[in-house]
């Protein structure tokens, strides 16, 4: 039996808020297998991107925190990948990682990694907005609960392959506030969560869509107001939010760059300013982890 040569490169050097990416390769009678991942850092609110460079095989998925993945092509030769994204709740410590690969012959071959998890660093604030919004009227609560709902069914019909091309770009090139996961008290009272970043940027700029993707809304919503959110598939949408107007409708498909709307100071706000986020199947994931990733 040829010999199977493993190189597994897993590195826990713990820098701060980073830790090297971890690679392994099997050479084996169909070729050469190699997983290696991508991410900006390895904690809670980050997005992580698994490739798999591999000859034809039939079926090839992996295991992480009782979820399956399946490898879809990212449009070049041989080259797959699929994203996990690390919630804000994820518990930090060490997450098991675990890829299988099966040919058409019967032939396996597994890969199992120890992902190291640490905790976001998170900033708190007091924020003073209109009453309506800490204590909605009767009709304003039944309209926010339609509204969860609505969300809550866009985000679970995810489209089975990859719809963006390249990187993601910033939508606004104004001033960030690196604010995602901020603990907000709103009033004196109401807890929230910040789940995006603030672009801080005059009402009426242009707002781009920061990949190709499937527009899967376009509405006005309470809490956020002009909104938007983009489908780029296997989970992954991107969401714009306070917009003056909204240039995409539903249904429709956008390339990346393409402008979607305007900013503006509709929903809860202190003054004009994009929010933009993401969100991978269940999970919200920092815009800013997003856009370092390669995907070429």
């Amino acid at each position: 039996m040829k010999k199977i040569l493993i190189i597994v490169s897993l590195i826990f050097l713990f820098f701060p808020d980073y830790i090297y990416p971890f690679q392994a390769s099997i050479d084996t009678d169909h070729g050469q297998i190699t997983v290696k991942s991508e991410y900006r850092r390895l904690s809670q609110g980050e997005l992580i991107k698994i490739s798999l460079h591999s000859p034809e095989f039939s079926c090839a998925k992996a295991h992480f925190e009782g979820k399956d993945y399946m490898f879809v092509s990212s449009g070049e030769p041989s080259t797959f990948f699929f994203l996990i994204g690390l919630g804000l709740d994820i518990k930090p410590g060490i997450h098991d990682l675990n890829v299988r690969i099966e040919f058409a012959d019967g032939q396996r071959k597994s890969f199992s990694f120890k992902v190291p998890i640490s905790k976001g660093k998170f900033h708190f604030k007091k924020l003073n907005v209109d009453r309506r919004f800490t204590s909605p009227s009767p009709e304003e609560h039944e309209r926010i609960l339609k509204e969860v709902e609505l969300t809550m069914a866009v985000y679970s019909e995810p489209a089975s392959h990859w719809l963006g091309h390249g990187k993601f770009i910033m939508p606004v090139k104004d001033r960030i506030k690196r604010n995602f996961g901020e603990r907000r008290i709103f009033n004196d009272g109401f807890l929230s969560r910040h789940r995006g970043i603030d672009i801080l940027s005059p009402a009426g700029t242009p707002v781009r869509a920061s990949n190709s993707g499937k527009v899967a809304l376009a509405r006005d919503l309470y809490y956020s107001g002009n909104t938007i959110i983009i489908n780029h598939g296997i989970g992954l949408f991107s969401i714009y939010c306070h917009l003056s107007k909204v240039c995409a409708e539903e249904g429709e498909s956008i390339d990346k760059g393409e402008i979607i709307g305007y900013t503006g100071s509709t929903g809860r706000v202190t003054g004009p300013h994009l929010h933009w986020g993401f969100k991978m199947f269940d999970k919200y994931i920092a815009p800013l982890s997003v856009v370092c990733l390669s995907f070429d």
